[in-house]
């Protein structure tokens, strides 16, 4: 069963050892949810899993989906950064792993019955290994509410994480965290500040602008203001210091796989300078066509990981679409954070093909006047023909 120690997970992991009657084999996966990972292992103990599998998959989950969702350029709706729905199919992918390993026949999860989380674990499962069978508890107990769920702890003695009093959802990683139902439900009420949990309120974010410069080699960041990191401890080092500049708040409504509206407030330090400053940069290193061209794709492979498409034959030829492209988006972008604002400051590339002087429009050089005047006429004879056919009213 994947296992994050939240209530649902709990109080679902009981039930089956204890109602279903299984031997329960926990899987917690550190993705960069923070807090104590070892008091999740216990947490799994204490409500009655035979074992527990607690393993550190953050420069994997880094890597191997959010680099690629980066170099895609993929936001849902344009907002959401898929912080949740790409951890999905690599629990998913643990979760088949460790099955095979116990020889188990079930794997499980704690997802509700009306959530996106149920079709990106059992699609991403079924793709991997078909014959294992799904459980989902929350769809079969009858537990319609976080009460009846809280109230079932309580009645079996079940350790209570920290959040549980809350009435609103979260789920957190180190690429984001999301926050949605209970007092976020009315979409006219301002999420309250208490509900962020990696950002700063910009009001109260420091009086004094930081400047940032990050530096990318083929598509993906390698450094921030001159010194190297590795992948997790770059984002890492982004959400901390974007973060307490109050950048990466998103507040929106989202349609979700089951077709109905959500209203969900999100937290993406590292993810949103990451895109802009990624932007940028293929700015400067690609060519008209692919610029133009690119958002329509990003768009589409952004719905595939938030609709449970990660194992599909499109992702991952759009995957290899997207490394091709990053062949030369290697360089540096300079940013200044503010007051929940990202600016940019600069950015410079070896493989740069903005030509400055034929950018400059009073001078003679770069494209050849006449080339110029032999272009316009193109362009004016198109028009022309148009309007002798088809005369525009005014």
């Amino acid at each position: 069963m994947a296992y994050s120690g939240g209530v649902d997970t709990t109080a679902a992991l009981h039930w089956l050892k204890r109602v279903r009657g299984l031997k329960v084999v926990a899987l917690a996966l550190n993705i960069g949810q923070g807090g104590d990972f070892d008091d999740v292992a216990e947490r799994a103990i204490d409500a009655g899993a035979d074992a527990v599998h607690a393993i550190d998959r953050r420069r994997t989950f880094v890597k191997q989906y959010c680099f690629k969702a980066l170099k895609a350029g993929a936001k849902y709706e344009n907002s959401y950064y898929l912080s949740a729905a790409l951890s999905r199919p690599l629990i998913a992918t643990e979760m088949v792993a460790l099955a095979r390993e116990e020889g188990a026949r079930y794997v499980a999860h704690g997802a509700p019955p009306k959530g996106n989380d149920q079709f990106r674990f059992e699609c991403a499962v079924a793709a991997l290994d078909p014959g294992l069978e799904m459980m989902a508890p929350m769809r079969e107990w009858g537990l319609d509410s976080r009460e009846e769920v809280l109230a079932y702890l309580k009645q079996n003695r079940l350790p209570i994480s920290d959040g549980s009093a809350r009435t609103y959802s979260s789920d957190r990683n180190i690429w984001g965290v999301r926050s949605s139902a209970g007092e976020l439900e009315d979409p006219n009420e301002p999420a309250p500040e208490y509900i962020y949990q990696i950002t700063s309120d910009p009001l109260q974010a420091p009086a004094e602008p930081e400047e940032l410069e990050i530096k990318f080699h083929q598509g993906e960041p390698v450094s921030i203001n001159g010194k190297r990191y590795q992948a997790v401890e770059l984002v890492e080092e982004l959400n901390r210091v974007a973060g307490l500049h109050g950048v990466g708040r998103m507040d929106t409504v989202e349609d979700r796989i089951l077709g109905f509206k959500s209203r969900e407030v999100y937290e993406a330090p590292a993810a949103h300078i990451l895109h802009i400053a990624h932007d940028e940069l293929e700015k400067l290193t690609l060519d008209s066509e692919f610029v133009e061209f690119k958002p329509a794709l990003s768009a589409r492979y952004a719905k595939l990981v938030y609709d449970s498409q990660w194992y599909t034959k499109l992702r991952e030829s759009m995957d290899s679409f997207f490394r091709e492209s990053q062949q030369y988006v290697s360089g540096t972008v300079k940013l200044k954070l503010f007051k929940g604002a990202v600016h940019v400051l600069g950015r410079h590339s070896e493989f740069s093909i903005y030509d400055r002087e034929a950018s400059r429009r009073h001078q003679q050089g770069g494209i050849p006047a006449a080339s110029v005047a032999g272009y316009l006429e193109l362009r004016r004879l198109n028009q022309m023909t148009h309007a002798f056919k088809q005369r525009p009213k005014f």
